[in-house]
């Protein structure tokens, strides 16, 4: 019974780690680097196809979405370098 306590009190709080509010914002900067990003890539100079990354830096309330241009193909160091920058300011 005292381990069922234990479980459900953990449950309660990793659950709470993430509200509404938290998802709202996430979804607004989600939001905000993908309309920036067609204009960077043009601004870096890349053509066709390119591949972007996401990554979610922090947990919970902090959580900084991060968009991350990767080179290959079509895209040099520097053009992802300048893009990523672009998109992330």
């Amino acid at each position: 019974m005292k381990l069922m306590v234990l479980a459900a009190g953990a449950l309660s709080v990793l659950a709470g780690c993430m509200t509404a509010t938290d998802h709202d914002r996430i979804g607004g900067q989600l939001a905000a680097t993908d309309a920036k990003i067609p204009g960077c890539i043009a601004a870096a100079g890349i053509t066709g196809q390119y591949r972007v990354r996401t990554e979610f830096l922090g947990h919970g309330a902090g959580t900084t979405v991060l968009r991350t241009v990767q080179p290959g193909g079509n895209v040099t160091e520097a053009q992802a370098a300048q893009a990523t920058s672009c998109i992330n300011t």
